[in-house]
């Protein structure tokens, strides 16, 4: 066998080997989208692109394009507040493990102070902060708060017994347009707080020490001051 035959031998083998390694992936690629095509089937077609981690994350762990990537994801199979878009993480420190092929979510960026003990007899609460709150961003966690309900020609108080939490500033985790706070409220409160939230009429204010909101009833709208000076309603 001469030293050419062998040479083109050799080339047709390896020629040989790159086609089956292609079809073999192309076989593996088909087979792939034949179970997700099926699956897809079975839970209603519906799609959504989730921030999956590549390998196990573990606290402390900042996330980059190394990390973790964009995959579709069954929609009724998605978990709760699951990560939809890598510039929302992107350079965010993880505080709570990601296992190896799992989406992310909220949790998996929750700030550990958010974990602050609840008072007793009080309820935890997360309420959207809007301008109409009227709260400042130098509000922190510890501060006491009365919530009061915007009503026609006035307000009334619906809690005197409201404690900060998380602040908005205090918040360092996936980045939402919409932030909130987070409060602690007296637990007989709660009904009156959350409608006055839902319907937009909630004001949160800082009193002074030696006001006791507990005995003030309703009072005139311009009385109602927010934490920058000026009036809430």
């Amino acid at each position: 066998m001469s030293r050419r035959f062998r040479l083109i031998l050799s080339g047709a083998f390896a020629l040989l080997a790159v086609v089956l390694c292609a079809a073999y992936a192309q076989h593996v690629r088909e087979e792939a989208e034949s179970v997700r095509a099926e699956a897809l089937e079975r839970y209603g077609g519906e799609v959504v692109s989730l921030v999956v981690a590549d390998g196990a994350i573990e606290k402390g762990d900042v996330i980059d394009s190394s990390n973790v990537s964009v995959r579709e994801w069954l929609a009724d199979l998605a978990p709760t507040d699951a990560v939809t878009s890598l510039d929302d993480v992107i350079g965010t420190q993880v505080t709570v493990p990601a296992a190896s092929g799992s989406p992310l979510t909220s949790l998996n960026f929750r700030d550990e102070s958010e974990m602050t003990e609840v008072p007793s007899g009080h309820v935890a609460l997360s309420l959207p902060v809007t301008d109409k709150l009227a709260l400042t961003g130098s509000v922190c966690a510890g501060t006491s708060l009365d919530a009061y309900r915007v009503v026609e020609g006035g307000a009334e108080v619906i809690s005197g017994s409201v404690e900060v939490l998380v602040s908005p500033a205090e918040r360092t985790g996936v980045s939402s347009s919409a932030s909130t706070i987070t409060v602690a409220v007296a637990s007989e409160d709660v009904p009156r707080v959350l409608a006055a939230s839902a319907e937009g009429s909630l004001r949160l204010v800082v009193p002074a020490d030696d006001v006791d909101a507990s005995k003030e009833g309703a009072v005139t709208a311009p009385s109602v001051v927010n934490a920058e000076g000026g009036d809430a309603a």
